[in-house]
């Protein structure tokens, strides 16, 4: 059984990182999401499918 990487403890970068590598892992994305959203408050909300499609853009890989 492998252990989960402490995902409050990654910076923002290593969290996006190891998302892109591991993009079923709904546990992270939502500490991603619940991270970036403390950085802005003032954002609209995104569905899943913006949301992939932003770090898609934003980070050139491709969603699967």
């Amino acid at each position: 059984m492998t252990t989960k990487p402490n995902f409050q403890e990654m910076s923002i970068e290593q969290l996006r990182d190891y998302i892109l590598a591991n993009r079923s892992d709904d546990e992270a994305f939502q500490v991603y999401i619940d991270r970036k959203h403390a950085q802005n408050p003032n954002a609209v909300p995104m569905t899943i499918e913006e949301a992939e499609a932003d770090l898609q853009r934003r980070f050139g890989q491709q969603a699967h």
